[in-house]
């Protein structure tokens, strides 16, 4: 269960059918759904597991699965859980003052709680911490008001790759910049000639999208569980003019029919601590998905032994990179190459 949500139970008239709690956090505490019910609070997250989550409790026009809506957020009591990126988390801020006098702001301490004033501080007249308990802060910020109206793009940053450009709203893995497994993957990996590719966990589309910018053959389908990357990926297949086929999962969940190849770049770090979690599930479930002699590739940090996982669950597997601290390691019950 999740701290922030302990330390928000702690403060009930924060809560009302004009609060929007705005954040992605799907581990609830005893408590937590029956008040949001109760009081008609509305969500907004960005998280399609945590939107899912939410889902199964409140009603459907309750819970808005998404790029944040802050237009929509006009005269609301708005909670923000503190995203994991302070660059998104400072986006939210300062376009909610086009929109809302105040607003509250949650966070573990070791993600940022105890500064959440100083982060906040170009996009407010005062903050003030109203609580502290289980190791999580929460504040109250006032607004400093802004005549812009709220666009994410103003907070977007580009990078290349190649000889490709892309673009990544804030919060995105890789927030402009090409990380160095990526570039490792698509150093090392040329584009296959023709077959169905899932760029699984796509981000901003890197992969997925750069291989099909070398062989446009290919049909290439793009997933993530952040809809900001989704709305990173279609902005950059519109750019790119690549035609492909991109949709909300979470891993492997939501994923029909077969590939001839997977590739992945799997997150394995939850907050502080190492989070094996997506692999895990990315190798007992990826056989499904794989057409007859299909190849999983994933992006590993030198230290994960993610190898021994691939063995156990295909026929072969093998490191065949390995370079800049990661290592690309190819999965099949096929030949390798």
């Amino acid at each position: 269960m999740s701290n922030v949500y302990e330390l928000l139970l702690r403060h009930p008239t924060l809560f009302t059918a004009n609060t929007t709690i705005l954040g992605s956090e799907a581990r609830f505490p005893a408590g937590w759904v029956d008040l949001l019910k109760q009081e008609q609070v509305h969500v907004a997250t960005p998280d399609l597991q945590t939107a899912e989550a939410y889902q199964t409790a409140l009603s459907a026009d309750r819970v808005q699965f998404g790029v944040p809506d802050i237009a929509a957020m006009s005269g609301r009591k708005v909670i923000i859980l503190w995203p994991k990126a302070k660059a998104a988390g400072q986006a939210l801020v300062s376009m909610l003052g086009h929109v809302t006098d105040n607003c509250y702001i949650v966070a573990a301490n070791d993600a940022g709680g105890k500064s959440i004033g100083n982060a906040v501080k170009p996009f407010a007249e005062s903050s003030t911490k109203i609580d502290s308990a289980r190791h999580c802060s929460l504040w109250n910020v006032q607004l400093s008001k802004t005549d812009q109206a709220p666009n994410w793009l103003r907070f977007a940053s580009s990078f290349k790759a190649g000889d490709l450009s892309f673009m990544t709203l804030p919060g995105v893995f890789g927030h402009g910049k090409l990380d160095r497994g990526t570039a490792l993957l698509l150093e090392h990996v040329p584009a296959p000639a023709h077959g169905k590719l899932l760029d699984l966990g796509c981000g901003s589309g890197v992969i997925g999208l750069t291989m099909k910018a070398r062989c446009n053959a290919l049909d290439v389908t793009l997933t993530d569980v952040d809809a900001m990357a989704l709305r990173s990926t279609e902005l950059n297949s519109a750019r790119l003019a690549l035609e492909t086929s991109i949709a909300a999962s979470d891993g492997l969940k939501s994923v029909e029919g077969r590939f001839d190849y997977i590739f992945s770049n799997p997150p394995f770090h939850q907050g502080k601590r190492t989070d094996y979690e997506f692999a895990a599930r990315l190798f007992q479930d990826a056989k499904r998905h794989l057409n007859r002699g299909g190849q999983l590739w994933i992006v590993a940090n030198r230290h994960l032994a993610y190898e021994e996982w691939a063995t156990e669950a295909f026929q072969n597997a093998k490191v065949m990179v390995q370079a800049e601290g990661f290592k690309l390691i190819c999965a099949s019950d096929g030949a390798l190459l």
